[in-house]
C-alpha cells in the first residue's frame, strides 16, 4: 500500500492482461503495487517488494522509500472475490501486504506499467472496488511516461480487498 505526497499509488495491469469484455470494450484492473517472490528474492517478500516498486515505478533509489518492517497483513486472496473480470476463477493466493511511503521529493512515472494513478485518499473511499466502471472516472489521476503514451481501455476495476480498504480508511 503505496503513499506519495498523502495520495495512495495504484498500478495498472500490464496490456497483455486487459480483458476484453462482451461487448468487445477492453478493460484492465487497477491494483496495489506489488508481485510475486522470484528466486532472487531469497524468499523475502520485503526485498520483493522493493525490486517490483523499482520495476513499476521509474527513477526511484533505496533511500527514497521507507517500507514497515513487518507486513501489515496477510491475507489469502481469491480471485473471484475482487476481480470482477474473473468470477469464474478458483485462483487463490497468500499475499503479504506491507505499508511503503515515497518521498515527497520524488516525482513518480510509471516504469514497467503502462499508467499509475495517484489518488487522494478520501476520493478513493469514495470509490466503488472490484466493479466495472468507467477509466474516466479516475482519468485526472493518471500519471503517464508522456502524454498519450497509451492507448487506455474505457473501462476498469479497482482490484482492492476489504483490509486494504480498511488500512486506508485509517491513514
Amino acid at each position: 500500500i503505496i503513499l506519495h505526497n498523502g495520495n495512495i499509488v495504484l498500478g495498472m495491469q500490464k496490456q497483455k492482461r486487459w480483458y476484453t469484455l462482451p461487448n468487445n470494450e477492453r478493460a484492465a484492473i487497477i491494483k496495489t503495487i506489488g508481485g510475486q517472490v522470484s528466486d532472487s528474492d531469497k524468499n523475502d517478500t520485503k526485498i520483493t517488494l522493493f525490486r517490483e516498486i523499482t520495476e513499476e515505478i521509474k527513477g526511484l533509489k533505496s533511500q527514497d522509500i521507507i517500507i514497515s518492517q513487518k507486513p501489515i497483513f496477510t491475507k489469502k486472496v481469491r480471485m473471484n472475490t475482487i476481480n470482477p473480470y474473473e468470477q469464474m476463477s478458483n485462483l487463490t493466493m497468500e499475499a503479504d501486504f506491507y505499508f511503503v511511503k515515497i518521498s515527497e521529493k520524488i516525482k513518480i512515472f510509471p516504469n514497467d506499467l503502462p499508467a499509475l494513478f495517484e489518488i487522494p485518499i478520501k476520493t478513493l473511499m469514495k470509490l466503488e472496488f472490484c466493479n466495472n466502471m468507467d477509466l474516466d472516472n479516475l482519468r485526472k489521476f493518471l500519471i503517464f511516461n508522456q502524454p498519450n503514451d497509451i492507448n487506455l481501455p474505457k473501462s476498469c476495476a479497482l482490484m482492492i480487498p476489504n483490509e486494504v480498504k480498511d488500512f486506508i480508511k485509517e491513514l
